[in-house]
């Protein structure tokens, strides 16, 4: 084929598609809407939380009188952004079809944990959307409790997800734990079912040595011990283990050896009860500020 009509074909070719897609659009704006339908999507708990009639209603009740109106006057953008700005959506599509329908298929949020802050409670998704607690609805997911306001970026919520995975992907420490306590972006705290003691991961670093070495002090330490002596497990600190006593009576701690450190065959110390690591006894400077050593065994 000549050169020249290889062009001229082309060009033929894109004027007739830009003509057919221009007819096809008028077409369609013309058209009559025969129907809108909203479809809620996810698992049966999923669908409890957001109706049909709730998206309905926050879009003025448009799905029930759509019938009859022109299409051109239905803008399914706006009605996809109006759905999404739900803080009980997680994704939504707003589709329009040749049949003339148009049909709206909403997706639930699905919650990844429950915060408690302060009086305020709400659940959040993977990627930190909020959505306010209510009594209608439940979900039986991770609690963590702490302040975590929106334009704090120290610690976000969504910073704890990898703990949270990591927790609850072991059927063990699933079962155990019943909720995570933040006091500080150093102090992130595992409240027990066993309400004896608090085990202080200190940050989400290293999160899998922090919980073998707990695991090994449940193991071999406490069974021993018991599970009321230690109020606090701390493995802040790499590489150690450090536990501090029930807190007792002034009397009993005046007349306390501070000295007399307890001490466990897990590569940890145990310190007594207002001993930070470091130190010998409260208020008196240790020799050396750093953590106790790792004990060799």
């Amino acid at each position: 084929m000549p050169r020249y009509l290889y062009i001229t074909f082309s060009l033929m070719l894109a004027v007739y598609l830009i003509i057919a897609f221009a007819v096809s659009a008028g077409e369609a704006d013309t058209e009559v809407c025969r129907a809108m339908t909203i479809n809620i999507e996810g698992a049966e708990a999923a669908r409890q939380f957001v109706t049909a009639e709730e998206l309905s209603h926050e879009l003025d009740d448009l799905p029930a009188r759509a019938k009859g109106l022109s299409m051109a006057n239905i803008n399914t953008f706006e009605l996809r952004s109006k759905l999404l700005a739900m803080d009980k959506i997680e994704d939504v599509s707003v589709l329009r079809y040749t049949d003339g329908t148009i049909r709206i298929t909403a997706l639930p949020i699905v919650p990844v944990a429950r915060i408690f802050d302060g009086t305020d409670s709400y659940y959040i998704n993977r990627s930190g959307k909020r959505v306010k607690a209510s009594a209608r609805y439940r979900r039986n997911v991770p609690v963590i409790a702490g302040s975590f306001p929106a334009t704090d970026t120290t610690l976000r919520v969504t910073d704890l997800l990898p703990l949270i995975d990591r927790i609850y992907s072991d059927s063990l420490w699933a079962s155990y734990i019943s909720m995570i306590e933040v006091k500080s972006p150093s102090d992130i705290i595992l409240v027990p079912n066993i309400r004896e003691h608090v085990i202080n991961l200190g940050s989400t670093d290293d999160i899998d040595d922090k919980l073998e070495r707990v695991r090994t002090f449940y193991s071999e330490v406490l069974p021993h011990q018991g599970w009321n002596k230690y109020d606090t497990i701390s493995v802040k600190w790499k590489g150690q283990l450090v536990a501090t006593r029930r807190h007792k009576r002034k009397s009993e701690l005046s007349a306390a050896n501070f000295d007399d450190d307890e001490s466990i065959a897990v590569s940890s110390m145990l310190v007594a009860d207002s001993v930070a690591p470091g130190r010998t006894r409260p208020g008196q400077k240790a020799h050396s500020e750093k953590p106790i050593p790792k004990k060799q065994i």
